[in-house]
Parts: C-alpha cells; sequence; structure tokens
C-alpha cells in the first residue's frame, strides 16, 4: 500500500476496506471506530462549556470532564495511529510469509520473522482493546453531566468503544494460536476476558444514564 491510511480521505478508506485488498481489515476498522467514539465524546464535553448547566458544576468536577475531554484527545490520536499499525502488522507478516526458506538459515530466519510479526499482530488489536477501555472510563460521566441536548451523542460514543473493543478482541483471538509462547497467549487471553467484560459493564452503565436522560 504506497498510501498510509491515516493519510486519506474518508472516501478513499471506505473504497480501500472495500476492495479486494487484505489490508485494512477488521482491526484497523475497530480502532478507526474507537477513535471515532473518542471524538464524539470530545464533542459532547465541547458543546457544554461555557454553559449555565456546566458552570453550575462544582469545580472538582469541572476539573475532572476537562482532564477527560484532554484524555480522550490523547485516546484518539493513539487510536487512530492504531488503525495503520494494524494494517502495517498484517503487511509485515505476509511480507515474513514471503521470505525465502530454501535453506536452512533461510527457514530459521522466515520463522523467526514470523514468529516477531505474529506477537505484533497480537498485540497491535490488545491494545487498540485497551483504548477502548479508556474511551469508555470518560463516558459515564459526560454522559450526566455533559450537554443534555448531546447525551445521545455519548451513548453512541459509548456503543462505538464497546464494538471497537470486542472487534480487536476477535483479532486478537485469531492470532493467538500462532503465539509460541504459551505464557504470553494465556496472558492476551485473559486479559482479553477481563477487557470485554469491563467494556460491556461500561457501556450498559452509560446507555442507562442516556436512557434515563431521555426518560
Amino acid at each position: 500500500m504506497e498510501k498510509k491510511m491515516i493519510d486519506m480521505d474518508l472516501r478513499e478508506v471506505l473504497a480501500l476496506t472495500a476492495s479486494d485488498a487484505p489490508a485494512p481489515g477488521g482491526g484497523a476498522i475497530a480502532a478507526l471506530t474507537a477513535a471515532l467514539g473518542a471524538a464524539l465524546g470530545q464533542m459532547v464535553l465541547a458543546l457544554s462549556y461555557g454553559k449555565k448547566a456546566f458552570e453550575s458544576l462544582d469545580e472538582e468536577t469541572k476539573i475532572s470532564l476537562k482532564e477527560e475531554d484532554a484524555q480522550l484527545a490523547k485516546l484518539q490520536d493513539r487510536l487512530f495511529n492504531l488503525m495503520q499499525e494494524d494494517t502495517d502488522a498484517f503487511t509485515g507478516y505476509m511480507d515474513a510469509l514471503r521470505k525465502p526458506k530454501q535453506t536452512e538459515e533461510e527457514q530459521k530466519a522466515r520463522r523467526a520473522a514470523l514468529d516477531e510479526c505474529a506477537l505484533h499482530s497480537m498485540r497491535v488489536p490488545l491494545e487498540t482493546a485497551e483504548r477502548c477501555l479508556a474511551v469508555l472510563q470518560c463516558l459515564p460521566q459526560i454522559a450526566q453531566h455533559g450537554n443534555k441536548n448531546a447525551v445521545t451523542d455519548a451513548g453512541v460514543a459509548a456503543l462505538l468503544a464497546n464494538a471497537a473493543c470486542e472487534a480487536a478482541l476477535l483479532n486478537v483471538k485469531i492470532n493467538l494460536p500462532t503465539i509460541k509462547d504459551e505464557d504470553i497467549a494465556g496472558k492476551a487471553a485473559k486479559r482479553s476476558e477481563e477487557l470485554l467484560k469491563a467494556c460491556k459493564d461500561l457501556n450498559a452503565e452509560v446507555l442507562e444514564i442516556v436512557y434515563g436522560k431521555l426518560a
């Protein structure tokens, strides 16, 4: 891929994703989806600042919300880059598969490259899932105290981050059998279960707040 995903416009990303190119795939799109969730959380806060309801909050809550705004900005940036890293990880694995394997030395080098690429291909979506959790951790307070006219946007942010977490973890799961180190694979599997549950719980918490305000 000559042009990086992060340098493409939205239509180019959509066209590439819809094409027969094997990358970007689900992992990259999961990261992009979570980045959009983070951006929506920021939007709710941007629509809250200066409003009477926001200014009436106690100082501790206002400071906390502004900290979460800064945190979401960092998460958005990291997730956007993880979109590219996931694509690069897959490309790297395919490149390793094409390495020569005629001699014993070439076979050894190829196996080592494949092992390294397999680890990277697992770790990138695992980090994506970790960042999804971090996005969701910001959203209950935003849904509770943010601009009430944008409360559904906080809900959509949670839905996106939760879906992105599960999507990223599917990509972790499919890569686990290629991990030679059983300790690393076992820890990744355990952490995946923890992340999935934590994200689902937070998503439910945010939606409860959203539907409560809509009622």
